[in-house]
């Protein structure tokens, strides 16, 4: 089924019963979804609302919600969650809170979306009306607030298209991801829609409610964070093997990337992008190691420090962008990520790479995973976030953690100088991440007793 524009297909490019979602197991039609939009956009505008919060637990609810919003010519603004402190710090950019029937408004002036009990309803949606604010915490926590089109996301739908369209034909679109945040919405939404499969409109944290559900040959989006946590589940059945599992947010673990070819029976396709700049490249975990490919459409070439820059047809920006990476370029045009410019401190005069340190924390046969992190008090320091292994945890429990700590700096001195080792250490069940699997400097300084 080919791509179609999102005008038209709101303008009927498809038959009205087509199915665009599955809702509580019930199919939603096109009438029935462009119906609902109508009515809920005419809620809207007699509340005479010009910017409108975003939040909603099922997929088509907010899709609902999104374009009612964008069809009146309302900005909106999309939080990442419905906590308190989130809302109040974005309160004064919205004029209401539009939320799923069976949630909570925290307080805040909300209005409920609702069916149209009809599906009847013409509608003719201008792309260039929509203004959506998407808020990212980056490594610090802080909120920054990105705009994007609807255009910018039918654009990078065509690239997926493109690419993976054609193997895809007839998939329903499961997920483990949310909606609120840019992946979700290209992958499990705009995506989707556009290419004619329809999606499950829950997402599940857990595997097993999404396996209950599961139809043959479907597309599954998900996370390293589910994807490190598949916890022994049995292999599906030939009959239910997904044609493609969807990952971004951080890098994928070799194990995980084993584990999920052993229970789905192919292995995952990772993601490289940013909320700015949307899909930049992917790669399969089984290919070359470490190596990219770009996206159609999107443009890499190195900068100063090899320093990624990017120019791509879907990003919120236009022309030449540098990003916050860095990259090797292969003689085929595949890009290697070699870290973050941001993850480069100095330590007493001494250039340190947070990534590196990390890597050679990681190597060590006590330790499972680790994350590093600038620490301040009277000068600036290192601390590490471990996971360990089942030998660390063995020693520790014989050693404790003051001698087992300096068994760690130790080995770590025959390849790091003195001045530049970590001076205080964490060591945790499980790495504290996001939906999506990333690390926050805000979350992990917690585990010191600092802020910010």
């Amino acid at each position: 089924m080919a791509i179609v524009a999102l005008t038209d297909l709101l303008a009927g490019a498809r038959p009205d019963t087509h199915p665009i979602a599955f809702l509580n197991g019930e199919p939603i039609t096109l009438a029935r979804w462009r119906a609902d939009i109508v009515h809920n956009a005419e809620r809207l505008r007699a509340k005479r609302i010009r910017r409108t919060a975003l939040v909603c637990e099922e997929a088509y609810w907010f899709v609902t919600g999104l374009l009612a919003s964008i069809h009146i010519g309302s900005c909106v603004i999309l939080p990442p969650n419905l906590q308190s402190g989130t809302l109040s710090e974005l309160r004064d950019g919205f004029d209401v809170l539009l939320i799923d029937t069976n949630m909570g408004g925290a307080g805040l002036p909300t209005l409920a979306l609702e069916q149209s009990g009809s599906e009847s309803a013409s509608l003719r949606l201008e792309l260039q009306r929509s203004s959506i604010s998407f808020f990212t915490s980056g490594s610090t926590g802080a909120m920054k607030e990105v705009q994007k089109s609807l255009e910018n996301f039918e654009l990078e739908a065509r690239a997926l298209e493109t690419l993976w369209g054609a193997q895809l034909e007839g998939a329903r679109v499961f997920g483990t991801v949310t909606h609120q945040h840019v992946f979700g919405m290209t992958f499990r939404l705009m995506w989707p829609l556009l290419g004619g499969r329809p999606f499950q409109s829950d997402f599940q944290i857990a595997w097993e409610p999404l396996l209950d559900s599961l139809t043959p040959g479907a597309v599954i989006v998900s996370s390293p964070a589910q994807l490190i946590r598949l916890g022994g589940l049995p292999p599906l059945p030939p009959a239910l093997k997904p044609l493609i599992v969807i990952t971004a947010g951080a890098p994928l673990p070799e194990s995980a990337s084993e584990e999920t070819f052993a229970i789905f029976g192919c292995r995952p396709t990772e993601i490289f992008g940013s909320t700015e700049a949307g899909v930049i490249g992917w790669r399969d975990s089984a290919a070359v190691p470490g190596l990219w490919r770009s996206f159609q459409g999107v443009e890499v070439k190195v900068g100063t420090d090899g320093v990624l820059l990017l120019r791509s047809a879907h990003a919120s920006h236009r022309g030449w962008a540098e990003q916050a990476d860095r990259i090797t370029l292969a003689a085929d045009g595949q890009f290697r990520l070699d870290g973050r410019i941001d993850r480069i401190v100095k330590i007493e005069g001494k250039r340190v790479s947070l990534d590196r340190l990390e890597r050679s924390v990681a190597a060590l046969p006590w330790v499972s995973a680790a994350a590093v992190i600038t620490l301040a008090e009277s000068s600036l320091y290192l601390g590490v976030v471990a996971e360990l292994s089942p030998v660390g945890k063995r020693d520790i429990a014989e050693l404790g953690k003051f001698r087992f700590e300096r068994m760690l700096r130790r080995e770590l001195a025959h390849s790091e100088d003195a001045a530049v080792l970590p001076r205080r250490w964490r060591f945790v069940d499980a790495m504290p991440v996001d939906g999506l699997g990333k690390r926050r400097n805000a979350d992990l300084r917690d585990l010191f007793g600092q802020s910010g």
